[in-house]
């Protein structure tokens, strides 16, 4: 499994693992007894799991879309220093 696929799964798991927290906590009964904490902790993980695999995601690039890596490219060419730049201005 490559990396893309479990960074998604990652991404799923955390945004469902959010709406089973909410529901435990306003459902109690539902839990089987002396499991809410461990329940509550795995779930707690799952969604840092997640908010991390976004920030990395984030980080690398990964979040862009090809037009708006486009633009920041192209204005990061314009905005360079003219020493820095080889041949002639535009």
């Amino acid at each position: 499994m490559s990396r893309e696929q479990l960074a998604a799964e990652a991404l799923q798991a955390g945004k469902h693992s959010l709406h089973n927290l909410k529901l435990i906590r306003k459902k109690p009964e539902r839990m089987l007894p002396g499991k809410m904490n461990n329940a509550e902790e795995y779930l707690n993980r799952m969604i840092r799991f997640a908010e991390a695999e976004i920030e990395n995601a984030r980080l690398a690039g990964r979040t862009l879309g090809l037009r708006t890596r486009l633009k920041s490219l192209v204005l990061h060419i314009l905005q360079s220093p003219e020493q820095k730049r080889k041949g002639e201005s535009v």
